[in-house]
């Protein structure tokens, strides 16, 4: 029974002390790296970049290595090293640090495999990357275009207050307002909208209260004095030319 009971204790014991002898090895050193100019995609690098390494309040300085061999020491926080794929061998290459802390302690991060590629290999990879946005874009915008227009026809005449889910929108160039439509794409900065009223194309962010408000008190006013007062690209240009005609 002493035994079973001594046996327990001791079990009791362990659990308690193992925990605690485990946080005091938590002191880990974490590496990043970060893309300053150049091209970076799944272990393929090619430009310049810089390192991060970061650790326990006592940490006093760090190295920093590329294939087992130090490259730079850093005694100073944010401790950083910046290097570049040109000034090493193409290929495969392991990079890591080693920080040392005011307690004598050696932290290892975890070692990084990153591939270091050509200026050609890069650009070709990054055309990889931005001609399908580009298109992408394009087919956006073009769809942007064809369903603005067909809900624009169907949705009839703008009214003063009506702009749907998608919320109103202030038009650049006529200053009126109008509702921006759900089927239009965003494009992150805005929806690509056509103006109901002056016929402009633009991406327009979704307008305040505020500006909602003053918009439409110019469309009011100028309804009151027999129309709005908007003038079409095509309007414009036909004036110009009947400005610039004189009689012989």
């Amino acid at each position: 029974m002493n035994r079973t009971r001594l046996a327990t204790l001791g079990l009791l014991l362990a659990l308690i002390i193992i925990p605690v002898t485990a946080q005091g090895n938590d002191a880990t050193l974490q590496l990043t790296i970060s893309r300053d100019f150049g091209f970076s995609l799944g272990g393929r690098i090619q430009g310049k970049f810089t390192l991060k390494a970061e650790g326990p309040e006592n940490l006093t300085h760090v190295e920093f290595l590329i294939d087992d061999v130090v490259v730079s020491t850093d005694r100073e926080r944010p401790f950083r090293y910046s290097f570049n794929t040109g000034e090493h061998d193409l290929g495969v290459h392991h990079i890591s640090a080693v920080g040392y802390t005011s307690l004598e302690e050696v932290l290892h991060s975890p070692v990084r495999k990153y591939e270091f590629v050509s200026v050609e290999e890069g650009l070709k990879g990054a055309t990889g990357i931005v001609v399908p946005i580009l298109i992408g874009t394009i087919v956006l915008v073009v769809i942007a275009a064809v369903s603005t227009v067909l809900v624009g026809r169907k949705g009839g005449r703008p009214r003063i207050g009506d702009y749907g889910p998608a919320g109103g929108a202030v038009c650049s160039r006529c200053e009126l307002p109008f509702g921006r439509h759900v089927l239009s794409p965003n494009l992150l900065i805005g929806k690509v909208e056509r103006c109901p009223h002056c016929g402009k194309w633009a991406i327009v962010r979704r307008a305040s209260r505020e500006a909602l408000e003053k918009a439409e008190a110019r469309w009011v006013d100028d309804e009151a004095r027999g129309g709005l007062d908007v003038e079409s690209e095509e309007d414009k240009l036909r004036r110009m030319i009947d400005d610039s005609r004189f009689e012989s």
